[in-house]
């Protein structure tokens, strides 16, 4: 059973699509996709459309997509927003309106999909993950908000009165669902951060942002060392995608850029696709530091998952 995939990334999900359009045009169906924050967006759109077709089309709306459409508003209305006590520095009325307008009218539940679809959403009043996609009643729309809450760029999403957040707080990269589910063939196009060394940083927002990428990419690690430990029953394609890593989340200028480079690299590694191995993950940690450690510690890379 094939999977796809798909992490968060905000406005990198274009490169997701890009990718996307390779998986397809190799011939690669997915039986099963699970997706995060862009990719619920994108996954829910290629439920609906399992094809090349679909792909192409998926790629051509993340092309016309402007800042306007998703982040409407300045730094004034910004500042205006944070000031008066608002949750997040943009309403998300333009994004669901973005996003009715490119799902179809007729297709609007998790029932209504040609391939089971699965998206996370993480309640920050309980701090748990949440899984859309095994009611078929639910809306697509719904879940896709959910998931696609960044903070503090969008606000939470209430549903009897719980709040909830994007799902790449809890899951960027949600391999484990895929494993859940029955995959024994896993297709995971990363466009979060992937472990590259990062410059220094200061100022107490990049800090906490930075923080905040720290635990999400622990648990991508988790995820892999959890795949790794399925030995021959699975393989995990991890396909990470680290162009335009640096262009802030509001920024909607490189679209077309983007599909191609997500494109191209997904090209070149299934031309020769390797598996991903505990002993890859290993040397990826390995690989993260090029600095000293502290006085007195090292890098810790488990060797074996705790149960």
């Amino acid at each position: 059973m094939i999977a796809f995939v798909l992490s968060g990334g905000g406005n990198r999900g274009a490169l997701q699509a890009g990718a996307l359009q390779a998986l397809f045009a190799r011939g690669i169906q997915p039986d099963l996709i699970v997706g995060t924050s862009a990719g619920a967006l994108n996954g829910a759109y290629i439920a609906l459309y399992p094809s090349l077709e679909g792909a192409n089309r998926l790629a051509g709306i993340w092309c016309g997509v402007r800042k306007q459409d998703v982040f409407p508003g300045n730094i004034l209305t910004m500042a205006w927003r944070f000031v008066t006590g608002k949750d997040s520095l943009f309403d998300n009325k333009s994004l669901r309106r973005f996003v009715e307008q490119n799902l179809p009218p007729d297709r609007t539940t998790f029932g209504d999909v040609s391939v089971p679809l699965y998206i996370t959403g993480a309640n920050i009043n309980t701090h748990t993950l949440f899984l859309f996609g095994e009611d078929p009643t639910a809306k697509l729309v719904d879940a896709v908000m959910v998931s696609s809450a960044i903070p503090p760029e969008l606000p939470p999403i209430e549903f009897n009165g719980y709040q909830y957040l994007d799902g790449g707080l809890v899951t960027v990269v949600p391999i484990e669902i895929a494993m859940e589910k029955g995959a024994t063939e896993i297709y995971a196009i990363n466009v979060s951060y992937a472990g590259d060394p990062q410059p220094p940083v200061h100022g107490v927002w990049n800090i906490a942002q930075r923080s905040i990428t720290t635990l999400i990419y622990q648990q991508l690690v988790d995820d892999l060392e959890e795949a790794a430990e399925a030995g021959d029953a699975l393989d995990l394609h991890h396909i990470s995608i680290q162009a335009f890593a640096d262009l802030p989340l509001t920024d909607f200028d490189h679209m077309a850029e983007m599909v191609d480079e997500g494109r191209r690299v997904a090209e070149e590694y299934l031309a020769h696709p390797q598996p991903t191995t505990r002993e890859m993950i290993r040397n990826q940690l390995l690989g993260t530091t090029s600095a000293p450690p502290p006085p007195g510690a090292r890098i810790y890379v488990p060797h074996k998952r705790r149960r």
